[in-house]
């Protein structure tokens, strides 16, 4: 039989790789905190039933694959003499992580298949941090026949394999990091961080589940992992699944050691022990030449697989028999393998195998150099593909190694229901059932509070709220009245479900809102404003999968992503200048136009309208900015409901006769700037001034036709603004990103009649007023500037007479405003107020 790759050097770990330097720790801690199986693999040993030699032909092929699909346009199979023509003329992909990863599936699929026929058994998924380890996972997923059931053009023959290898990293073939193309996959594979977290979002409130999830030693130094491996702390075994943690610890990143590289297997065990883990560590020692050493780790790898299903099926059969485990120590795996196992040992006098050199395509000139090509031949040969696949039979691939793939479709990794097609549509209540009357102050994350409150009820196991412990401040906690925190090792909360999960890291809520929504589910990720772009990175690479997801016909639907921003810059005059930031607009704006959603409901039933359309959309990320404070109502819930369909309307009772014939437009996009549009529409119109108001609630509408599915048409555009009066907006956030929204109409900012008003920084501890003046936002600021635009437009009205009059006399209400609040530290009534209209009101 052929060896399963190059031969390496047998001096130290990994090849020539030293080891970890000893840590300071006493010895003896080895022996109590680490996990001892060595009485188990010995039991293993004789086991007749256990499938070694089909794990490691599966891995032979799996490694083969991974490498020819990295290096070969044609010749996949080496059913003829390799040449340098054979060879991509770009190389993309990275091998070092791939071994490791086939590793892994493998002993995933054995697991699964050595307990298939048992009752019960769960579906298993599989999830890898090293997204750029494409090549592995496809390898293992055509084995196992997902490719050819979703992908027709690469059947399980010849010619399918061979276009299979050929067709990745080229244009109209695989991309070369896992993505929503990739069956299986439920995590856009880009950005390093997040598929921990995401792991345990897919298993939350679904019991028969168990996902693998793969952390490179690389990936494990970022700060949204450190925190996400606390996740098993939200989990309660009754009600959910569980992950099995596979630390990947290959010792190097792309150009140095990782972190986790140069720790000892006390420092492991002490790290992951506090992290509230029982550690298992599975080391390859040797040259991988070595089938003893290539027996040995594979024996140890099933036993810790063993091992962690029985001690995951031992904390759930507690939690579900009503006697819980307190603090249960959920397993996970260490997994020592070289990086770059199996590949070619050194190039060049420098080595490869063990190294960092084997991080992306470990002989990058094989195309052009001779001696490289020659290690690329030897290397592919070492697997044996004249034995590992049958060119002339009806199986391509050997029969052995596909033994431990699970005879049952629906239990093979790329084919669980779950990841692609497990979407339930939301049970949701009238909206209106939960509406105020508009006389009433109230605040609009209140009323939004108790239509959520009854989502949860009606939806026990499906829709849960994910927030970084601000759910009372957000005023949102009538959700607490019917569920509770789900936080298992504090004893007020632990092993009593619970639909509201909050945690100080939003990078791991995002992670397990992902997981769970990807998975069916329906969630609510309420934040303040100002730190919600904390995951902005996350919210973009999440939208990339959505995106290829839907171009993708084999997926289905997923719900919508449902982001609130409260507490947001206008209303946090109390925590300062750090506290005031509404730059999550932005990236929305350059999210795919056909995703992205941006709500700034204007009152409480605007509000509750808008949560209901987003909670019930697929496929979209929705962004709401509403206010917590208590504020009076604009529109009765069936105004609301058409003006929220609409996305922006008239607001007739607060313009001039209706709204017909304006002398100028003012426009309200957002809570706080809306109510001080209607209060600068009463002052002009007691001075004369013809005025329409004019509401956003869907901001995207001011694209450009064709750049969004909501943007007006330019008869709907000029049938709200005109099509030749000054209009003034008076926007929530930059002024910047709504001009961007403008730029392809003729109301381009610059060259018309525009003016935009937002947030400019001006901002500390303050007056909630004060920030308004400060901005130049407030209802004087903006009488002031319609004035000079009518003026400018119609020199011959009569309001231009009295203008510099006007203009001088609310600018001094400003200075007047700055004193009061100087003198005695609060707003006076009168900002809370809308001026009351004359008898001769315009």
């Amino acid at each position: 039989m052929a060896t399963t790759g190059l031969a390496s050097s047998s001096t130290g770990r990994f090849d020539s790789v030293a080891p970890p330097k000893a840590s300071s720790l006493p010895e003896d801690l080895v022996r109590q905190l680490l996990v001892n199986l060595d009485d188990k693999i010995a039991s293993l040993k004789d086991d007749k039933s256990f499938d070694l030699e089909g794990l490691l032909v599966y891995q032979r092929v799996a490694n083969y694959l991974s490498a020819a699909q990295i290096f070969l346009r044609g010749n996949g199979l080496l059913t003829e003499k390799l040449n340098q023509s054979h060879v991509k003329k770009r190389l993309l992909g990275h091998w070092g992580t791939c071994p490791g990863l086939n590793f892994a599936y493998a002993h995933t699929n054995n697991l699964i298949t050595r307990h298939e026929e048992e009752k019960d058994v769960p579906s298993f998924m599989f999830l890898t941090g090293p997204g750029h380890g494409a090549p592995a996972l496809l390898s293992t997923l055509y084995m196992e026949g997902a490719i050819t059931r979703f992908y027709p053009q690469y059947p399980m023959s010849r010619e399918g394999l061979e276009e299979f290898i050929r067709c990745f990293s080229i244009p109209g073939g695989f991309p070369s990091h896992v993505n929503a193309e990739t069956p299986g996959a439920i995590h856009e594979g880009g950005e390093l961080g997040y598929c921990l977290a995401v792991a345990y979002g897919s298993v939350m409130d679904k019991p028969d589940h168990i996902t693998v999830a793969v952390i490179g030693d690389g990936e494990s130094e970022t700060g949204p992992t450190a925190t996400a491996w606390h996740a098993h702390k939200y989990l309660d075994p009754a009600e959910s699944g569980a992950v099995i943690p596979i630390l990947h610890a290959n010792g190097y990143k792309i150009g140095e050691r990782t972190i986790a590289g140069t720790m000892d297997d006390l420092e492991i065990a002490c790290l992951f022990t506090g992290y509230g883990y029982q550690v298992r560590i599975v080391e390859y020692v040797g040259a991988s030449s070595d089938h003893e050493h290539d027996v040995s780790i594979n024996y140890d790898m099933a036993v810790s697989m063993e091992w962690a299903y029985q001690e995951i099926k031992k904390i759930q059969n507690a939690a579900r028999s009503g006697k819980p485990i307190i603090k249960p120590r959920w397993p996970m795996i260490v997994m020592r393998t070289p990086k770059g196992w199996t590949g070619p040992r050194k190039s060049a006098g420098n080595p490869i195998e063990g190294s960092w050199r084997s991080h992306q395509v470990p002989l990058p000139a094989a195309a052009k150099d001779d001696k490289e090509f020659e290690l690329l031949q030897q290397w592919l040969k070492s697997y044996g593909p004249d034995e590992l696949f049958h060119t002339e039979a009806s199986g391509i691939i050997d029969e052995v190694a596909l033994r431990i793939i699970p005879k049952d479709q629906q239990k093979r990794m790329g084919m669980v229901d779950a990841t692609y097609r497990g979407f339930t549509p939301l049970e949701a209540p009238d909206w209106k059932d939960f509406t105020h009357s508009i006389d009433e102050p109230i605040s609009n994350m209140k009323a939004v509070g108790s239509y959520v409150a009854e989502i949860i009820k009606r939806n026990p196991s499906s829709f849960r709220i994910f927030s970084p412990d601000e759910i009372t401040s957000n005023k949102l906690d009538a959700a607490l009245e019917v569920s509770h925190r789900n936080f298992q090792w504090d004893p007020e909360t632990a092993n009593n479900g619970g639909r509201v999960i909050e945690m100080l890291s939003e990078h791991t809520l995002q992670g397990w809102m992902q997981g769970y929504t990807l998975t069916g589910r329906h969630a609510l990720f309420p934040s303040y404003e100002s730190f919600l772009g904390i995951v902005q990175t996350m919210i973009e690479q999440y939208a990339k999968f959505v995106k290829m997801a839907l171009e993708t016909k084999w997926r289905g639907d997923v719900a919508g992503l449902t982001y609130i921003e409260t507490s947001t810059l206008w209303r946090q005059e109390h925590n300062g200048y750090s506290h005031q930031n509404p730059g999550l607009i932005g990236s929305f704006i350059a999210l795919p136009r056909h995703l992205a959603r941006i709500y700034l409901p204007a009152d409480a039933n605007c509000s509750v309208s808008t949560i209901d359309h987003c909670l019930r959309s697929k496929n979209n990320i929705n962004l709401v900015i509403g206010s917590k404070n208590p504020t009076r109502g604009w529109l009765t819930a069936d105004e609301a409901e058409r003006h929220c369909i609409a996305g922006a309307s008239v607001w007739h009772k607060y313009s001039s006769n209706g709204g017909i014939d304006p002398d100028v437009v003012l426009v309200g996009c957002g809570v706080e700037v809306t109510f001080e549009v209607v209060a600068a529409a009463a002052i002009l119109r007691n001075n004369g001034v013809k005025v329409r108001v004019v509401n956003i609630n869907d901001l995207l509408i001011l694209g450009a036709l064709g750049a969004h599915p909501h943007a007006l048409t330019p008869e709907a555009f000029d049938s709200l603004f005109t099509a030749n009066k000054p209009v003034i907006i008076n926007f929530h956030g930059y002024p910047k990103d709504l001009a961007s929204l403008l730029f392809n109409r003729n109301a381009h900012v610059g060259r018309s009649r525009f003016d935009i008003l937002g947030y400019i920084e001006e901002g500390t501890t303050t007056t909630p007023w004060s920030m308004l003046r400060l901005n130049n936002t407030s209802r004087y600021t903006l009488a002031h500037l319609a004035v000079q635009r009518v003026f400018r437009d119609q020199p011959n009205h009569p309001v231009g007479v009295k203008a510099h009059e006007l203009s001088s006399y609310w600018q001094h209400q400003l200075v007047l405003h700055d004193r009061y609040t100087k003198e005695h530290g609060e707003d006076p009534h009168w900002c809370s107020e809308v001026p009351d209209l004359q008898e001769n009101a315009a």
